[in-house]
């Protein structure tokens, strides 16, 4: 089987190789990506290809059995039009229902790239144990949390807007040793004390005010909801989410709208509170982790934390768009130096293609921007990417009229915010919806 699949891999780059003249070199491409996968963007189309080819995946043989005539449609056009297609963008049926959209502005990103692995996020104050630790082969960094008892404060998320979003990746990893505990879950708090440590003494809930969102690993894969004032339980319900087991990241996305709270487990609404959050002057975010000793000096429940994002406001998509002429959004996210968009995506994307079927008249230009990170002419050539895979993602998945969308990339030339804070760059990072 290795056999067949090297001879496959060369057959394909044989024939990459010699099928254009004017094309780019496939093997110094794939040579470089071998000895410096860290300094590829654009060029990381190359490196999925090849993988694709290594799992078994013909596709791009499959793409070569296209006709090939022209229909008046530009060249360089057509050229974008495959290298968006050539990113292998997944499918959004499972999201059908994900209707998150993430604030207008981002206050904070934290992908904890400013930190050294195994110190405590330079930016976030604990009770127990957090350092910066290397995971699943992932490129970032994430937080580890841990501990018999602890809590974990951002101190960036603090007196949180009554419209804000927040958004981050989990993975908990735990022994099936630990199932027989009953004493070991996670939480994720919205919380109206800025304090590290604040609850009664036996209750696990806080003394004050706030919603917690407890994580049962090892029960059913239960996650409970429990909403509080002044320490008094106000509701309290649980419901399931099996992919816990699962060691793969789980994209966790709440939005709050003064009292209403929604989370999301990747694709699945968990809960929708409309009066979650009781009255309180400040809330703020942290994380929990209440693990019994034995499983603690076990060393076998932590969880993860990597690519935090906070953002303020209720994005008014319609009203951008069709009354102002430009939406600016943040939400179409994708892979790392890549045009492929990730599903947690498709809330955004659902939403601009209902205005643009609606309004079937209604002509767009999509823009891309990057950050500065990286080179100026591969950044241009993302953007253009990135830009050009949106508007196939809108033809293809949702059946918005190609011929009402032209795409484009401005790389990193138009900036919005500074590029020396993650924050910053988070802002820059966006896509505009301009009405011709």
């Amino acid at each position: 089987m290795k056999t067949f699949k090297s001879l496959v891999l060369l057959a394909l780059i044989c024939y990459l190789s010699n099928a254009s003249a004017q094309r780019i070199d496939v093997k110094e491409k794939a040579r470089n990506a071998a000895t410096n996968r860290a300094d590829q963007k654009v060029d990381n189309t190359i490196d999925k290809s090849l993988d694709k080819i290594e799992e078994g995946i013909g596709g791009l043989f499959k793409k070569k059995n296209k006709s090939t005539k022209e229909t008046g449609k530009d060249k360089s056009q057509k050229r974008n039009d495959v290298a968006a297609e050539d990113q292998q963008q997944p499918s959004f049926a499972t999201y059908n229902k994900f209707d998150f959209i993430p604030g207008d502005k981002i206050l904070a990103f934290d992908d904890f790239k400013q930190d050294a692995l195994g110190d405590l996020p330079a930016k976030w104050n604990s009770t127990g144990a957090a350092e910066i630790a290397k995971i699943n082969g992932s490129e970032f960094n994430w937080v580890q949390l841990s501990g018999g008892d602890a809590y974990f404060n951002p101190q960036y998320i603090t007196q949180m807007p009554d419209n804000c979003t927040v958004d981050f990746d989990m993975v908990i990893n735990y022994s099936k040793v630990a199932y027989a505990y009953y004493q070991l879950r996670f939480g994720i708090e919205i919380i109206s004390s800025a304090t590290a440590k604040a609850q009664t003494e036996n209750a696990n809930v806080s003394a004050n005010t706030g919603l917690t969102f407890n994580i049962h690993p090892y029960s059913d894969q239960e996650i409970h909801a429990i909403s509080y004032l002044k320490g008094e339980t106000q509701l309290e319900t649980k419901a399931q989410f099996p992919a816990l087991s699962s060691p793969a990241p789980i994209h966790i996305s709440i939005m709050r709208q003064q009292q209403r709270v929604k989370i999301y487990f990747n694709d699945k609404k968990v809960y929708d509170l409309p009066q979650g959050l009781p009255p309180a002057q400040h809330y703020y975010l942290r994380f929990s982790a209440l693990i019994d000793a034995w499983n603690d000096n076990q060393n076998i429940a932590k969880m993860y934390v990597s690519n935090l994002r906070y953002a303020a406001g209720k994005p008014d998509m319609r009203n951008k768009l069709l009354s102002e002429g430009k939406l600016v959004t943040r939400g179409i996210l994708f892979d790392p130096g890549s045009a492929i968009v990730k599903p947690e995506s498709a809330g955004v994307l659902k939403e601009i293609a209902a205005i643009l079927n609606e309004h079937k008249e209604l002509r767009v230009k999509i823009i891309g921007h990057t950050d500065s990170d990286g080179d100026n002419a591969k950044n241009q050539q993302l953007s253009e990417a990135r830009a050009m895979a949106i508007k196939s993602i809108l033809v293809e998945q949702y059946q918005v009229n190609e011929d009402y969308m032209t795409a484009e990339g401005k790389g990193e030339t138009q900036p919005v915010d500074g590029n020396a804070t993650t924050a910053g760059k988070a802002n820059n990072r966006r896509v505009e919806f301009v009405k011709l």
